[in-house]
Order: C-alpha cells, then sequence, then structure tokens
C-alpha cells in the first residue's frame, strides 16, 4: 500500500490509505463527527481529536494539511528516536454487538424474509508506519451502552442505536464513518414475527472497503424459529453487488461457534 503524497489534499476516495509528512507539518483528518489533528516533528508525533455532534456532520470525508495545530484539550505526545514519516487511519468495527432499536415496528408474516441494511459507526485506528506504531483507537460516533437479554443474569453488554431499518440499498446515505451490513431476517415461525430492536454481532463479522469510501460488512441471516430465546445466524457467503474479498480491510475479531446461536431479537413477539 503506497503512501499519499500530496502536501496539501488527500483526494483519494479510499480514506484508509497511509499519507506521508514532512517534519513540521499538521494534518486534519475529518470523518463524519470526528476529526483528528496530527503533527510530524523530528522527534515526535502530536495527536488530538474533536467529535461533532451526529446531525451537524457532513457526508464526506476532508483531509487536509493545515498550518496551525489547534488547541486541544486531549492533545497527546508520541516520542520517538526519530519520528516514523507516515500515518495511517484504518477502520475496524465494534468490539462488541450493536443493538438497534427500530423507528418504527417491522412485522415480518410466517413463510417470509427481508433484507434490511444497517449502518454502525466504525472504530478509527491510528498507526505510524515504518516502524509500525499504534497510537489510538477512537469510536467514530459515541454510542451509549445497553444490556441486552431476557435478565440481568442472561445476556450481554451491547452498544445501542437506532435504525431507519431501511429496505432498498439505493435509500442508503453517505455515510463513511459507518459501515453497512446487510441483514436477511427470515421466519420460519407459524407466527408474525414483530421486531422493535435487532442485535447486529459485529465481532464475528469481516469488513470491506469500496473504491467510493464506503464501508461494508459481510452479510448477515437471521432465522427465527419460534424459539424467543436464541436465533440462528450465518454469515453469508455472497457479498453484496459491487463489494470483493479483494476490498477487505480487516476480518472478524471473534470466531462464531458451532452452533452459530444468538441473541438477535427481543422476545417481543405475537404468539
Amino acid at each position: 500500500m503506497q503512501p499519499q503524497h500530496h502536501n496539501d489534499l488527500q483526494t483519494s476516495n479510499l480514506w484508509w490509505q497511509p499519507v506521508a509528512l514532512n517534519n513540521g507539518q499538521s494534518w486534519q483528518y475529518t470523518l463524519g463527527p470526528l476529526t483528528l489533528y496530527l503533527q510530524r516533528a523530528p522527534l515526535e508525533w502530536l495527536l488530538g481529536y474533536t467529535r461533532a455532534p451526529e446531525q451537524d456532520t457532513h457526508s464526506q470525508t476532508q483531509s487536509k494539511s493545515i498550518r496551525q495545530f489547534p488547541e486541544l484539550e486531549n492533545l497527546q505526545r508520541f516520542v520517538f528516536k526519530q519520528s516514523p514519516a507516515q500515518f495511517c487511519i484504518s477502520p475496524k468495527l465494534l468490539d462488541r454487538p450493536m443493538v438497534v432499536k427500530t423507528r418504527t415496528q417491522l412485522s415480518i408474516p410466517p413463510a417470509q424474509q427481508a433484507v434490511f441494511y444497517i449502518s454502525s459507526p466504525v472504530v478509527i485506528e491510528v498507526n505510524l508506519q515504518q516502524p509500525a506504531c499504534n497510537l489510538l483507537d477512537i469510536v467514530s460516533q459515541r454510542l451509549s451502552d445497553t444490556w441486552f437479554g431476557p435478565s440481568t443474569l442472561h445476556g450481554e453488554l451491547c452498544y445501542a442505536d437506532k435504525t431507519q431499518a431501511r429496505h432498498n440499498r439505493a435509500d442508503l446515505p453517505v455515510r463513511p464513518h459507518r459501515a453497512v451490513t446487510a441483514v436477511t431476517i427470515e421466519n420460519n415461525a407459524d407466527t408474525m414475527l414483530v421486531i422493535d430492536k435487532l442485535s447486529i454481532p459485529l465481532p464475528y463479522l469481516a469488513l470491506y472497503g469500496l473504491d467510493d469510501g464506503s464501508l461494508w460488512t459481510d452479510p448477515i441471516t437471521l432465522q427465527h424459529d419460534g424459539n424467543h430465546a436464541l436465533t440462528r445466524f450465518k454469515i453469508s457467503k455472497q457479498l453484496p453487488a459491487g463489494v470483493s474479498a479483494a476490498a477487505r480491510i480487516a476480518g472478524p475479531r471473534q470466531n462464531i461457534e458451532k452452533q452459530g446461536l444468538i441473541r438477535a431479537f427481543t422476545g417481543m413477539f405475537n404468539d
């Protein structure tokens, strides 16, 4: 992977490509609500960030050289005998499942299936290269914590978000700091499947980066068989249209257990 050598602006859509800085050069990197600031000096790197409210952010990334390094409360200094010449910002999926609350209740009749496109904010990994050194992992958009399960004894700690649960891929907004998961839900029970919350098992999924700068995960299938506690979970072997295995950026954090069972729904079904 060749570093970008633009002095003032990085124009590539592939925002996870390395960027080389001269000594004394400062760089600003905006990705959705997150803005990173980096500066290279002969013996150190400076790193800090700000995060804007989600509703105030733009859809495009911005990567450019800046003349003045801002004053930041969370500024960190990383000291070297000789500072590495380039950095790389790369995305990773969240380290816990994400529970999404649908803005409108979804109902899937018996023997029917539906595909929804649900996005999750990525973790931004800031690395220096030659030699390699991880400086910071930071979530591009803050999410609250939630407990997902039938009781305080059974379940797991997850992240919480809301979703439009879009049914049409063409309706997806351009948000480069979020990765899209195609979720197929199969209702194999003989009763209506009513969903108001859904858990996306992000640690089991790989991450892919497209040429337009958008991010996708492995597609998944959730099979509801009438058991309210657990749902059968499969990773599809066929990637979404336009996504290829060659575009893989990061592998899954965890391997799926043999049974492939997860807590995917809240158990709010009509019997």
